[in-house]
């Protein structure tokens, strides 16, 4: 035991560790100790139930002991138990005796073990958890120096022993909402982040103190805190807040409500659809979120909405590119690679959904040859038509169909859609346009991308036309 004590010491634990780990020891080896001591006072008779409940009981204190790992959990189910067989033994060595250490010894051995089931079953109730989180909690609001940055709050040591506190009854936590100061408000809520036991109108008030918070931190931190709720009418209002005023709570909204959009997805769809054509939330691109996939519900809804014109349109398809980017990554099959694939040949397919598609497609390598020359046909969208050219030529050899929509595409009237083409012709075919290697391209309404426009439409049409000569070459040879 000594031993151990010191290899604790010298491990770096602190006096206080060591106290508790020698404690432990000691309470655990008091019954053979009892029985030890009794088995001696039988003595010159050797009482042998006695010397083998010592022994006994030293072996098992021996092995409770080494499979104890963490000198901090819970030793009430041992003490039980070890302290109510040696009672029994002490029974079954002494049937008749009245000797004072005998009776002293079934005193301690009763009331030890009582004593510590009553101390577990009050911690179980949560009372000794209540009263520490109401410390925890007046601490943090006597607290007067506190960080600048009021997300700095959601991680101080107070935050975290309290969070543990709290988990029976978020009582303690709650009270601290009234209090005016943000940074109070927000340590309370980083305790209750992702709480999933509410009592009847806890919620409520969490929610209440997320709709009257004029801090952004404040309002993300009690959406953050009521993500496994499942009441219909809180995730209601709280979809609300997908498009609050900062994009701080507009994230943490997001990521509150589409972590579990299996069961959510019916009630929060709408205001889904209203945030992505919000031109609040332009800047905020695709629907971003941790936790499980979109559901096949929400990713038909997606599809649909892809259809609609604006900014509908545009986000839904983003937001379809990392559902589908997420799901290559985390379960690819080849039956998702063939649905992908599927609805990236067939035209109805809106045109922003199909280049998402053909761009997670090009980069996981599904893309295949026919698939890449049947976009080149002129039907599809310039920006597909483009990535099918690219793709082609990027094998290393002068596809002729490709090279043919490529002078297509550089005729359009379009000058983002030039400068992409431009990119590809000085890139895959070696021709000089005027383009920095290895910067992206110029802005749209400067000089240099009005010289790279007019260097490729001179490209187009001379290599147009050496075409359509060797063409009539041919003819006239026939």
């Amino acid at each position: 035991m000594l031993m151990n004590a010191r290899t604790l010491f010298r491990a770096g634990f602190g006096p206080l560790t060591i106290l508790m780990y020698l404690g432990r020891f000691g309470a655990l080896l008091l019954p053979a100790g009892l029985l030890f001591i009794a088995a001696l006072r039988t003595l010159p008779e050797v009482n042998f139930n006695l010397w083998l409940g010592t022994a006994f009981q030293f072996l098992v204190c021996l092995l409770t002991f080494l499979t104890r790992q963490n000198v901090r959990q819970p030793m009430g189910p041992a003490v039980v138990t070890l302290y109510v067989i040696a009672l029994g033994w002490l029974w079954l060595g002494t049937p008749f005796g009245d000797d004072w250490f005998v009776s002293l010894s079934k005193s301690l051995l009763l009331v030890v073990p009582l004593l510590c089931f009553s101390l577990q079953v009050l911690a179980e109730s949560g009372a000794t958890a209540l009263r520490r989180a109401r410390l925890l909690a007046d601490r943090l609001a006597a607290r007067r120096e506190w960080p600048a940055d009021l997300v700095a709050c959601r991680t101080l040591p107070e935050v975290k022993a309290l969070r543990e506190a709290v988990q029976f009854d978020a009582t303690p936590a709650l009270a601290l909402l009234s209090d005016p100061r943000p940074q109070v408000q927000v340590a309370a809520l980083a305790a209750l982040e992702f709480r999933k036991n509410w009592k009847p109108g806890q919620a409520d008030i969490v929610l209440q103190a997320a709709q009257r918070a004029g801090e952004p931190t404040v309002r993300a931190t009690a959406v953050a805190a009521l993500a496994n709720v499942d009441d219909r009418g809180i995730i209601e209002a709280l979809a609300e807040f997908l498009r609050d005023r900062s994009w701080e709570v507009r994230r943490a909204a997001t990521e509150a409500l589409l972590w579990d959009s299996d069961r959510r997805w019916s009630w929060i769809r709408h205001a889904v659809r209203r945030t992505l054509d919000d031109p609040l939330c332009i800047e905020d691109g695709p629907l971003r979120h941790e936790g499980q996939l979109l559901t096949p519900e929400a990713v038909a809804d997606l599809t649909a909405w892809v259809a609609q014109k604006g900014l509908l349109g545009q986000r839904a398809a983003l937001t379809l590119g990392v559902h589908y980017a997420r799901a290559l990554s985390e379960c690819p099959s080849e039956d998702l690679v063939a649905t992908m694939r599927r609805q990236l040949a067939k035209p109805q397919t809106p045109a922003p959904l199909r280049i998402e598609l053909a761009r997670l497609l090009r980069n996981g390598h599904a893309l295949d040859r026919s698939l890449l020359e049947g976009l080149l046909e002129s039907a599809n969208p310039a920006p597909l038509r483009l990535l099918a050219v690219e793709a082609l030529l990027a094998e290393g050899e002068k596809h002729s169909a490709a090279v043919t929509a490529l002078r297509d595409l550089a005729r359009l009237p379009n000058r983002e859609i030039a400068l992409e083409a431009a990119d590809v012709v000085q890139r895959r075919l070696g021709v000089d346009l005027g383009l920095a290697l290895g910067e992206p391209p110029p802005p749209n309404h400067s000089r240099q991308a009005a010289e790279v426009t007019r260097r490729l439409m001179q490209w187009a049409v001379v290599a147009d036309g050496k075409g359509r000569r060797s063409g009539l070459r041919e003819r006239a040879s026939v």
